[in-house]
């Protein structure tokens, strides 16, 4: 069966080159190659439809009997005749010039750069930097307050936070305030204090009731006094004194922890931290010298 279907193969491919079908009793048919159109003029091959048709049952006439010349090929003109026959090429074109190759552009300045980059390229531009808005100061949150040349930078409870002295005050000029020194802290006073003064009446401290404080027994009748004497010394000398002092209380409370002085007396500054915390100076008790 598959010598069968292999033989109708061959068959129909003969077909189709030459248009007849095979003797099926010839064990080995030959296969021939025939173009019954020709010219009649020089006798060449031509394609179908061109020139006079010869073959069994039209030998020598055409389908459409008349003779049908083809286009005569002008010598040289690089055509070809019919299938299977030679023809004559033509006369080559003049061959175009070539471009003129494009000199390499040569490094410069000893550096391989392309031709299309300079030597030294130019800055890259820098963008433009917005301007950053100006934020206002936040206001503070203390007013502030001047007494005797004094700067009290106060809380809504009327207690200082800060306190500027420009230059120290040699002698009083107000009275005392006895009722201030005694309600100095209050509510948050303790039995160990007392009322004390940010500056003293000595160096013509206000008697207003910001520059009193619940201060520590221990803490006023030690360090505190030692720098305050310091201060009368310097002046005694004929030196100016100015300092900054900072207060820290703690939460919610009129009762300082902690004073910060920065003073000068002329000279470099001195930062001096007085501890007003209950308790941490120990009270020394007075001995009464014997007459």
């Amino acid at each position: 069966m598959r010598e069968s279907a292999h033989g109708q193969q061959s068959s129909f491919a003969l077909w189709l080159r030459t248009g007849r079908w095979p003797d099926p009793d010839a064990s080995a048919a030959i296969e021939r190659k025939f173009n019954p159109w020709h010219d009649p003029d020089d006798g060449r091959f031509t394609f179908a439809d061109q020139g006079r048709r010869y073959g069994s049952g039209s030998a020598g006439s055409s389908a459409s009997g008349k003779p049908r010349k083809r286009d005569k090929v002008k010598p040289g003109g690089g055509s070809f005749g019919g299938a299977g026959a030679t023809g004559a090429f033509g006369k080559p074109l003049p061959a175009k010039p070539e471009p003129k190759a494009k000199p390499k552009p040569t490094s410069r300045g000893g550096r391989n750069f392309p031709g299309w980059l300079p030597a030294t390229p130019a800055p890259w531009p820098k963008p433009r930097a917005k301007p950053i808005p100006i934020r206002p100061a936040a206001p503070s949150p203390w007013r502030p307050v001047e007494r005797n040349g004094y700067i009290y930078h106060l809380d809504d409870k009327g207690d200082p936070h800060e306190i500027d002295v420009p230059k120290l005050g040699t002698e009083a000029q107000t009275p005392r305030s006895r009722s201030a020194q005694r309600n100095a802290g209050k509510p948050d006073r303790l039995p160990t204090d007392d009322g004390g003064h940010f500056i003293a009446h000595r160096f013509n401290g206000p008697n207003d009731a910001f520059n009193h404080f619940a201060q520590d027994r221990a803490s006023n009748r030690g360090r505190y006094r030692v720098v305050e004497q310091t201060w009368a010394d310097a002046q005694a000398a004929g030196k100016d004194v100015s300092f900054k002092m900072k207060i820290d209380y703690p939460t919610g409370s009129r009762r300082p922890d902690f004073v910060h002085i920065w003073y000068s007396t002329g000279g470099p500054t001195v930062y001096e931290k007085i501890d007003n915390r209950p308790g941490h100076f120990p009270v020394k008790p007075q001995v009464r010298r014997k007459k």
